[in-house]
Protein backbone atom coordinates (compact mmCIF):
# COMPACT_ATOMS: atom_id res chain seq x y z
CA UNK A 1 0.00 0.00 0.00
CA UNK A 2 1.42 3.44 -0.90
CA UNK A 3 2.11 5.92 1.89
CA UNK A 4 -0.37 8.47 3.24
CA UNK A 5 -0.01 11.69 1.25
CA UNK A 6 -1.52 15.14 1.49
CA UNK A 7 -1.00 18.68 0.21
CA UNK A 8 2.72 19.40 0.26
CA UNK A 9 3.73 15.77 -0.37
CA UNK A 10 5.97 14.95 -3.33
CA UNK A 11 7.30 11.85 -5.02
CA UNK A 12 6.24 8.67 -6.78
CA UNK A 13 3.22 8.01 -4.54
CA UNK A 14 1.86 11.43 -5.47
CA UNK A 15 2.40 10.65 -9.17
CA UNK A 16 0.55 7.34 -8.72
CA UNK A 17 -2.32 9.15 -6.99
CA UNK A 18 -2.50 11.71 -9.81
CA UNK A 19 -2.46 8.97 -12.46
CA UNK A 20 -5.29 7.15 -10.67
CA UNK A 21 -7.30 10.35 -10.39
CA UNK A 22 -6.98 10.86 -14.15
CA UNK A 23 -8.04 7.25 -14.78
CA UNK A 24 -11.15 7.82 -12.66
CA UNK A 25 -12.05 10.98 -14.59
CA UNK A 26 -10.63 13.60 -12.20
CA UNK A 27 -8.03 15.38 -14.35
CA UNK A 28 -4.89 16.74 -12.72
CA UNK A 29 -1.23 17.15 -13.60
CA UNK A 30 0.94 14.05 -13.15
CA UNK A 31 3.96 15.89 -11.75
CA UNK A 32 4.57 14.25 -8.35
CA UNK A 33 3.67 17.46 -6.53
CA UNK A 34 0.58 17.42 -4.28
CA UNK A 35 -0.63 21.00 -4.75
CA UNK A 36 -3.98 22.75 -4.60
CA UNK A 37 -5.17 21.26 -7.91
CA UNK A 38 -4.50 17.70 -6.80
CA UNK A 39 -6.10 18.36 -3.42
CA UNK A 40 -9.25 19.68 -5.11
CA UNK A 41 -9.49 16.54 -7.24
CA UNK A 42 -8.83 14.21 -4.29
CA UNK A 43 -11.65 15.87 -2.33
CA UNK A 44 -14.00 15.57 -5.31
CA UNK A 45 -13.10 11.88 -5.70
CA UNK A 46 -13.55 11.25 -1.98
CA UNK A 47 -16.94 12.95 -1.92
CA UNK A 48 -18.15 10.96 -4.93
CA UNK A 49 -17.06 7.69 -3.33
CA UNK A 50 -18.57 8.17 0.12
CA UNK A 51 -15.26 8.97 1.80
CA UNK A 52 -14.35 11.78 4.17
CA UNK A 53 -13.48 14.62 1.80
CA UNK A 54 -10.44 15.85 3.73
CA UNK A 55 -7.94 15.80 0.85
CA UNK A 56 -5.73 13.26 2.67
CA UNK A 57 -4.97 10.08 0.70
CA UNK A 58 -4.84 7.34 3.31
CA UNK A 59 -5.76 3.65 3.32
CA UNK A 60 -9.46 4.05 2.44
CA UNK A 61 -8.81 6.53 -0.36
CA UNK A 62 -5.97 4.44 -1.77
CA UNK A 63 -8.23 1.37 -1.77
CA UNK A 64 -10.81 3.30 -3.78
CA UNK A 65 -8.25 4.81 -6.16
CA UNK A 66 -6.54 1.48 -6.87
CA UNK A 67 -9.77 -0.49 -7.32
CA UNK A 68 -9.54 -0.37 -11.12
CA UNK A 69 -8.10 -2.86 -13.58
CA UNK A 70 -6.89 -0.34 -16.12
CA UNK A 71 -4.59 2.00 -14.20
CA UNK A 72 -1.87 2.83 -16.69
CA UNK A 73 1.71 3.65 -15.79
CA UNK A 74 2.62 6.50 -18.09
CA UNK A 75 5.76 6.16 -20.22
CA UNK A 76 9.04 7.51 -18.87
CA UNK A 77 10.98 10.27 -20.62
CA UNK A 78 13.25 7.67 -22.26
CA UNK A 79 10.26 5.61 -23.43
CA UNK A 80 8.59 8.67 -24.93
CA UNK A 81 11.74 9.67 -26.81
CA UNK A 82 12.35 6.10 -27.97
CA UNK A 83 8.88 6.06 -29.52
CA UNK A 84 9.40 9.52 -31.01
CA UNK A 85 12.66 8.36 -32.61
CA UNK A 86 10.84 5.34 -34.09
CA UNK A 87 8.56 7.83 -35.85
CA UNK A 88 11.52 9.74 -37.25
CA UNK A 89 11.38 12.67 -34.83
CA UNK A 90 14.44 14.21 -33.23
CA UNK A 91 15.22 15.05 -29.61
CA UNK A 92 17.91 16.95 -27.79
CA UNK A 93 19.67 16.85 -24.43
CA UNK A 94 20.51 20.51 -23.94
CA UNK A 95 19.61 22.02 -20.60
CA UNK A 96 18.09 25.15 -22.12
CA UNK A 97 15.66 23.56 -24.60
CA UNK A 98 12.28 22.02 -23.74
CA UNK A 99 10.84 18.98 -25.54
CA UNK A 100 7.12 19.74 -25.43
CA UNK A 101 4.75 16.99 -26.51
CA UNK A 102 1.12 15.99 -26.85
CA UNK A 103 -0.30 12.46 -26.80
CA UNK A 104 -3.70 12.05 -28.45
CA UNK A 105 -6.19 9.55 -27.05
CA UNK A 106 -7.71 7.02 -29.47
CA UNK A 107 -11.16 8.31 -28.47
CA UNK A 108 -12.70 10.06 -31.48
CA UNK A 109 -15.66 11.54 -29.61
CA UNK A 110 -15.07 15.25 -29.15
CA UNK A 111 -15.31 17.48 -26.08
CA UNK A 112 -13.28 15.55 -23.50
CA UNK A 113 -9.98 16.51 -21.90
CA UNK A 114 -8.75 12.96 -22.47
CA UNK A 115 -5.33 13.64 -24.00
CA UNK A 116 -1.98 14.38 -22.40
CA UNK A 117 0.20 17.42 -22.82
CA UNK A 118 3.68 17.23 -21.40
CA UNK A 119 7.30 18.28 -21.35
CA UNK A 120 10.71 16.61 -21.15
CA UNK A 121 13.69 18.68 -20.12
CA UNK A 122 17.18 18.22 -18.73
CA UNK A 123 17.71 19.61 -15.25
CA UNK A 124 20.83 21.31 -13.90
CA UNK A 125 22.27 17.92 -12.95
CA UNK A 126 21.95 16.59 -16.49
CA UNK A 127 19.00 14.32 -15.63
CA UNK A 128 15.97 14.03 -17.91
CA UNK A 129 12.71 15.03 -16.28
CA UNK A 130 9.18 14.49 -17.59
CA UNK A 131 5.82 15.86 -16.55
CA UNK A 132 2.33 15.14 -17.88
CA UNK A 133 -0.64 17.50 -17.82
CA UNK A 134 -4.29 16.72 -18.63
CA UNK A 135 -5.50 18.48 -21.73
CA UNK A 136 -6.90 18.18 -25.23
CA UNK A 137 -5.20 18.08 -28.62
CA UNK A 138 -8.58 18.31 -30.36
CA UNK A 139 -11.24 20.96 -30.96
CA UNK A 140 -14.40 21.05 -28.87
CA UNK A 141 -17.90 20.25 -30.06
CA UNK A 142 -18.87 23.91 -30.43
CA UNK A 143 -16.32 24.62 -33.16
CA UNK A 144 -16.89 21.26 -34.85
CA UNK A 145 -20.56 22.18 -35.21
CA UNK A 146 -19.83 25.84 -35.99
CA UNK A 147 -16.50 25.98 -37.85
CA UNK A 148 -15.04 29.45 -38.30
CA UNK A 149 -13.76 28.57 -41.78
CA UNK A 150 -15.68 27.14 -44.71
CA UNK A 151 -13.19 24.28 -45.03
CA UNK A 152 -14.11 23.02 -41.56
CA UNK A 153 -12.69 22.95 -38.06
CA UNK A 154 -8.94 22.46 -37.58
CA UNK A 155 -7.48 19.32 -35.97
CA UNK A 156 -3.69 19.35 -35.61
CA UNK A 157 -2.00 16.58 -37.58
CA UNK A 158 0.40 14.42 -35.53
CA UNK A 159 3.97 15.45 -36.25
CA UNK A 160 6.97 17.35 -35.01
CA UNK A 161 6.81 21.10 -35.37
CA UNK A 162 10.19 22.70 -34.74
CA UNK A 163 10.63 26.29 -33.53
CA UNK A 164 7.00 27.16 -34.29
CA UNK A 165 5.71 28.77 -31.07
CA UNK A 166 6.66 31.91 -29.18
CA UNK A 167 5.51 33.41 -25.89
CA UNK A 168 2.85 35.95 -26.81
CA UNK A 169 -0.64 37.02 -25.81
CA UNK A 170 -3.32 34.42 -26.49
CA UNK A 171 -6.42 36.25 -27.66
CA UNK A 172 -4.79 39.47 -26.46
CA UNK A 173 -5.42 38.40 -22.85
CA UNK A 174 -2.59 36.40 -21.27
CA UNK A 175 0.77 34.96 -22.19
CA UNK A 176 0.77 31.47 -23.69
CA UNK A 177 2.66 29.63 -26.40
CA UNK A 178 1.34 31.06 -29.65
CA UNK A 179 1.90 29.92 -33.23
CA UNK A 180 3.97 32.85 -34.43
CA UNK A 181 7.15 31.37 -35.89
CA UNK A 182 6.21 28.54 -38.22
CA UNK A 183 3.54 26.60 -40.06
CA UNK A 184 1.58 23.58 -38.87
CA UNK A 185 -0.57 21.03 -40.67
CA UNK A 186 -4.23 20.50 -39.79
CA UNK A 187 -7.05 18.24 -40.88
CA UNK A 188 -10.24 20.11 -41.82
CA UNK A 189 -13.34 18.49 -40.30
CA UNK A 190 -16.45 19.82 -42.03
CA UNK A 191 -19.00 17.12 -41.11
CA UNK A 192 -20.51 19.30 -38.35
CA UNK A 193 -20.90 16.59 -35.74
CA UNK A 194 -19.12 15.64 -32.53
CA UNK A 195 -16.90 13.03 -34.17
CA UNK A 196 -13.25 13.88 -34.84
CA UNK A 197 -12.69 13.16 -38.54
CA UNK A 198 -9.05 13.02 -39.58
CA UNK A 199 -9.21 12.63 -43.34
CA UNK A 200 -5.73 12.97 -44.91
CA UNK A 201 -7.28 14.41 -48.07
CA UNK A 202 -8.33 17.52 -46.10
CA UNK A 203 -4.88 18.44 -44.73
CA UNK A 204 -3.85 22.08 -45.01
CA UNK A 205 -0.56 23.68 -43.94
CA UNK A 206 -0.13 27.24 -42.76
CA UNK A 207 -0.57 29.70 -39.91
CA UNK A 208 -3.85 28.87 -38.18
CA UNK A 209 -3.40 30.23 -34.66
CA UNK A 210 -2.87 26.78 -33.12
CA UNK A 211 -1.81 27.99 -29.69
CA UNK A 212 -0.96 26.07 -26.52
CA UNK A 213 -3.05 27.72 -23.83
CA UNK A 214 -5.34 27.21 -20.82
CA UNK A 215 -9.03 26.42 -20.41
CA UNK A 216 -9.04 28.08 -16.99
CA UNK A 217 -6.88 30.52 -15.09
CA UNK A 218 -8.73 30.14 -11.80
CA UNK A 219 -6.23 29.04 -9.15
CA UNK A 220 -6.64 25.31 -8.62
CA UNK A 221 -9.27 25.28 -11.37
CA UNK A 222 -9.98 22.67 -14.01
CA UNK A 223 -12.25 22.30 -17.02
CA UNK A 224 -14.02 19.03 -17.81
CA UNK A 225 -15.53 19.87 -21.21
CA UNK A 226 -13.66 21.40 -24.13
CA UNK A 227 -16.65 23.25 -25.65
CA UNK A 228 -15.39 26.62 -26.98
CA UNK A 229 -11.92 26.35 -25.39
CA UNK A 230 -10.39 24.83 -28.51
CA UNK A 231 -10.98 25.40 -32.19
CA UNK A 232 -7.86 23.31 -32.86
CA UNK A 233 -5.54 24.59 -30.15
CA UNK A 234 -3.68 22.39 -27.67
CA UNK A 235 -5.37 23.24 -24.38
CA UNK A 236 -4.60 22.54 -20.72
CA UNK A 237 -7.50 21.34 -18.58
CA UNK A 238 -5.98 22.67 -15.35
CA UNK A 239 -4.63 26.01 -14.26
CA UNK A 240 -1.80 24.24 -12.42
CA UNK A 241 -0.66 22.38 -15.52
CA UNK A 242 -0.67 25.49 -17.68
CA UNK A 243 1.21 27.49 -15.04
CA UNK A 244 3.89 24.83 -14.78
CA UNK A 245 4.31 24.76 -18.55
CA UNK A 246 4.72 28.52 -18.64
CA UNK A 247 7.26 28.44 -15.79
CA UNK A 248 9.31 26.02 -17.88
CA UNK A 249 8.81 28.19 -20.97
CA UNK A 250 10.06 31.27 -19.12
CA UNK A 251 13.07 29.24 -17.98
CA UNK A 252 13.89 28.40 -21.60
CA UNK A 253 13.41 32.01 -22.69
CA UNK A 254 15.65 33.25 -19.88
CA UNK A 255 18.41 30.97 -21.23
CA UNK A 256 18.18 32.66 -24.62
CA UNK A 257 15.89 30.48 -26.74
CA UNK A 258 12.84 32.35 -27.95
CA UNK A 259 11.02 29.70 -30.01
CA UNK A 260 9.42 26.45 -28.87
CA UNK A 261 8.97 23.09 -30.56
CA UNK A 262 6.11 20.65 -30.06
CA UNK A 263 5.67 17.01 -31.01
CA UNK A 264 2.17 15.51 -31.27
CA UNK A 265 1.85 11.71 -31.25
CA UNK A 266 -1.04 9.28 -31.12
CA UNK A 267 -1.21 7.19 -27.95
CA UNK A 268 0.79 3.99 -28.51
CA UNK A 269 0.35 2.02 -25.27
Amino acid sequence: MPSTIRKGSTGSDVSLCQTCLNDHGYPCSVDGIFGSGTETQVKAFQSANGLVADGVVGTNTWNALLNVDDVVELPSADEILEHAHSLGYISWDTIERLWLFGIRSPNRNANAFDDYLGCIWVDEYGIRQVVYWPGTTDPGTYWLLNPSRSEGCAILVPGQYLDTWKIDLHGGKYEALCQRAGEVSVYRDNTKDNKLDMDPSTIMTGYFGINIHAATQIEGGMSTKVDKWSAGCQVHATDAGFDQMMELAYMQRDMGLQTFSYTLMDQWW
